[in-house]
């Protein structure tokens, strides 16, 4: 681990200020002042002293469901100086504690996760424990049965063919349609790619589930501390549940085609009987 992260996941400073505080000789690895922000340590075997004190004890995991807004990036730090995710948590106590558990593109807006638990989130973006991101796609037109089954089956991508995916129409209107769809894999662009190799352009993209935690109606740009139960949830599809619940689903999913646009809900009458 980097010298300045471990001072800032320990609560001493944040990373910024742990970087000036080894720059200014006051930090000591193992009797040595250290001389650079980024040495790696070993924090069970390595000694570390600020200001001649030893570091605070690890704090307790945190996780944090936030809104991510679209036209912003998942990583800490820019060359562009575009906004990111991490500008939303300046000034809290987990700007500094904290990682992005996967990434959501620059364009895409919903739920992203964030932990200072490292197990947590590289189980959580392993495609071999399952854990279903679930997303809304407004999609550009219509779609017959046969894209919807390509979709639900896997399309072949330059990188591979993809997973079974969970998929169902939400909303078919004239000219687009929206769509859940549920993925394991955490490829690049993987439901942009999977839309445009049958032919459609994505309009909107937001995950409003990962796992069993739902964005629901936490406004854009805001955060909120995930509750024990909520970890909890996700430990368990890690270790089993998330297969076994996403084939029951792949199983029980049925190819249904769109509604007819313009045609929601309505009911032809009877023959014989007289409309009122």
């Amino acid at each position: 681990m980097r010298l300045s992260k471990l001072i800032a996941e320990r609560g001493v400073a944040s990373r910024r200020e742990a970087e000036g505080l080894v720059r200014e000789g006051l930090v000591t690895v193992n009797g040595t002042v250290a001389d650079r922000p980024g040495q790696d340590v070993d924090p069970e075997q390595d000694h570390v002293k600020v200001r001649g004190k030893r570091l605070p004890q690890p704090r307790p995991p945190v996780t944090l469901a936030l809104h991510k807004p679209a036209g912003c990036l998942t990583s800490r730090d820019d060359p562009q100086e575009r906004p990111t995710v991490f500008d939303l948590l300046e000034g809290t106590r987990y700007h500094d504690r904290v990682e992005a558990v996967g990434r959501l593109d620059f364009g895409t807006e919903g739920l992203l996760l964030l932990t200072s638990d490292g197990e947590l989130a590289h189980r959580l973006t392993h495609p071999r424990y399952h854990v279903a991101k679930v997303y809304r796609v407004k999609i550009t037109g219509t779609l017959d049965d046969r894209k919807l089954a390509l979709l639900r089956k896997g399309v072949p991508l330059q990188d591979g063919r993809t997973s079974p995916a969970l998929v169902r129409v939400v909303e078919a209107r004239e000219r687009n349609t929206w769509l859940e769809m549920s993925v394991r894999e955490g490829r690049n662009r993987l439901v942009r790619r999977m839309v445009e190799h049958v032919g459609h352009k994505v309009l909107r993209l937001r995950r409003v589930a990962v796992g069993r935690v739902r964005l629901a109606d936490l406004p854009r740009g805001e955060y909120r501390l995930l509750r024990a139960e909520e970890v909890n949830g996700l430990w368990e599809l890690t270790r089993g549940l998330g297969a076994e619940e996403f084939a029951r689903a792949l199983e029980g999913q049925r190819t249904r085609p769109p509604r007819p646009p313009g045609r929601k809900g309505r009911r032809k009458p009877r023959r014989g009987r007289r409309r009122r």
